[in-house]
């Protein structure tokens, strides 16, 4: 989910859970609806409040997220997260990727890094021979 809608999505969920509570159990305040009578109505309530809560915390996390190039594509993290898929973190080194660059490289870059340098070869056994 993009950080900029959030806070509409947290504004919504209270939104519906106030409209829910005036309409159903005649009260102002939006937990009313969670000890209704209707068992439909307590489920939606309880659908609407867990939402609520994970969308806050992911927005916390989010927000506390630090906002550096991605290893792989060298991308922003938080801002290309609609193009190459939320942040995911290697369980090894802990350092933070867009998912699909993960995925297409398939092992961490920072744990395994690639034998290929800048040159474009692969290993070099050359090096320690003694030039002419």
């Amino acid at each position: 989910m993009n950080l900029k809608y959030m806070p509409y999505s947290m504004l919504g969920s209270l939104l519906l859970l106030e409209i829910l509570s005036l309409t159903t159990a005649d009260s102002v305040w939006p937990w009313a609806i969670l000890s209704h009578q209707t068992l439909g109505l307590r489920i939606l309530g309880w659908y609407l409040v867990a939402q609520l809560g994970l969308v806050t915390l992911a927005y916390m996390v989010m927000r506390a997220m630090p906002d550096k190039p991605c290893p792989i594509c060298y991308k922003d993290l938080k801002a290309y997260i609609p193009v190459y898929g939320a942040p995911a973190m290697c369980s090894r080194c802990r350092t933070i990727f867009h998912k699909n660059c993960f995925k297409s490289k398939s092992r961490c870059p920072v744990c395994f890094p690639e034998a290929e340098e800048e040159t474009g070869i692969g290993l070099d056994f050359t090096k320690d021979l003694p030039s002419d």
